[in-house]
Formats: C-alpha cells, sequence, structure tokens
C-alpha cells in the first residue's frame, strides 16, 4: 500500500474520492447506513492501525453514479472529507476506452470489438488520428456521460461537503506534485513532514501501468499510461468536432480550454 505520510493513496489517472473519519457514525432511524458504516470502519482504522497512521481514505474511480455517488457517500459518511480529482475529459475518454479494452472487453459491441482488434493489429493509422478507436455512438455517450459526472459530482460536493470538499485538477498532479499534496494535506490537517521526497518517490511508480501492460500485452505498448494530451494523437477531426459539441463548454468551464477553437 503506498503511503504519503498520513494518508493511504496513490496517483492513479482516474476521478478519486478520499474520505478522512473525524466523528462518530450517524445515529439514522435506518440501521443499515450505521452498519455499513461500522463495518467500513473497521476495515479502514484495521489498515491504519497496521501502517501508524492516524488519517486513512479510500478511493472510488467511480464514473457511472455521477453525482449519486457523492449523495451515497454522504449517507454512510457525512462527517467525511471528500477529495475530487478532475481529469481533462477528452484524456479521460481515451484512458476509458483501453481500460474497456483490455478489462471489459466481454461487454463490448460487435463494432468495438472490431475496433479493439484493428488497433490490436496495427495502430498506426490510430495513433496519427487517421482512424478512431470510438464509434460515434462511443464518445457521443461517453462525452455525455463525462459533462454529467464531473458537474454534477461538483456540485453536490459544494452542497453537502461545503468546506469539507476539495476539488483539485489530475493535470496539476503531474505538472506540480509536490504543491498540489501540499495542498491535500492541508486540507486534511496532516503532518507534512518528508511529504516532498515521499511524492518524489511516488511519481517514479506506475504500478497500474504495469498491471496493464501484462494484462493487454502489445495493445498497449504503444501508450504512455496516464500521459497529458493523449487525445491529440488519438482525437481524428470526427472525435474533436462531436466531442466540442457535447463538451466543449464544459471544457472551458474547467480552464482546459479558453474557448471552442481547439
Amino acid at each position: 500500500m503506498p503511503l504519503f505520510n498520513d494518508v493511504s493513496t496513490d496517483l492513479d489517472d482516474v476521478p478519486q474520492f478520499v474520505y478522512a473519519r473525524q466523528l462518530p457514525a450517524n445515529r439514522g432511524r435506518d440501521l443499515s447506513p450505521v452498519a455499513l458504516r461500522a463495518m467500513a470502519d473497521y476495515i479502514l482504522e484495521r489498515d491504519a492501525r497496521r501502517e501508524g497512521k492516524s488519517i486513512v481514505g479510500d478511493k472510488s474511480p467511480n464514473v457511472l453514479l455521477n453525482g449519486q455517488a457523492v449523495r451515497e457517500m454522504h449517507t454512510f459518511y457525512p462527517d467525511a472529507r471528500l477529495i475530487y480529482i478532475v481529469r481533462d475529459g477528452r484524456d479521460t475518454l481515451v484512458s476509458h476506452r483501453f481500460q474497456n479494452f483490455i478489462s471489459a472487453s466481454h461487454n463490448l459491441p460487435a463494432s468495438d470489438l472490431a475496433l479493439r482488434d484493428s488497433f490490436a493489429k496495427d495502430p498506426a493509422p490510430f495513433m496519427s488520428g487517421e482512424r478512431s478507436i470510438f464509434t460515434r455512438k462511443a464518445i457521443w455517450q461517453m462525452a455525455e456521460g463525462w459533462v454529467k459526472n464531473v458537474t454534477e459530482t461538483d456540485q453536490i460536493g459544494r452542497e453537502l461537503y461545503d468546506s469539507r470538499y476539495h476539488v483539485l485538477k489530475y493535470e496539476d498532479l503531474l505538472k506540480s506534485p509536490y504543491a498540489t499534496i501540499a495542498g491535500v494535506w492541508q486540507f486534511l490537517g496532516a503532518d507534512p513532514a518528508g511529504l516532498e521526497q515521499e511524492v518524489a518517490r511516488e511519481m517514479q511508480r506506475n504500478p497500474d501501468a504495469d498491471y496493464q501492460r501484462k494484462a493487454a500485452g502489445d495493445l498497449v505498448k504503444n501508450l504512455e499510461r496516464g500521459k497529458r494530451g493523449s487525445w491529440r494523437e488519438l482525437f481524428t477531426q470526427r472525435d474533436k468536432e462531436i466531442f466540442k459539441e457535447i463538451a466543449g463548454e464544459a471544457l472551458v468551464a474547467w480552464g482546459y480550454e479558453k474557448d471552442l477553437e481547439w
């Protein structure tokens, strides 16, 4: 379990939720949240004691429930602190696409499987933007999902957690890892002693990339996991136009673009 001082986490490339236990479990009339909270507390606190830590966190790369993910977290941990990591939607779509190619190919329709097989046989036209890794339907649905996810998650996170909600960009973790993580430590009230060295050491690791290479073999050998701006190589002109139509305003709102002229 990679550790940065007080908090158990890692620098992965997916949007994440991290919480820190502060107060006793809520005492709602429905005992289900209380029971589940007790079980979660036991597991998390056991792991924290094992590592000698005073703050314990969990991450959830959930991109399916949108704002509902925050509501469900609030049901069990209304006293938590929530950290939401946002990533450029274009890179998010590329990342999720290859995750599906590797780990969920059994759920893909025939048209997507054909693209996966074509990419595996000859990635060159895909890497140059000549062929798309997305069907029109896939990129349309995925772009809509990204917009809904970031909009609802941020809105409901601020509404339910207020000052106990912190949002940051994945790209800032790559550009200024220590400064970004130091801000997280301040938000959590953690001791920053030794943090800079731990961040530098952690940035040299990419266990998820190692796993993906073993699981996918040649399929991802030409891809750099967690790279910023991969969409520039993999988006076709059609992909850009569809994403811009659906999610262009969201990119501008989050500061990824100044306007729609990209």
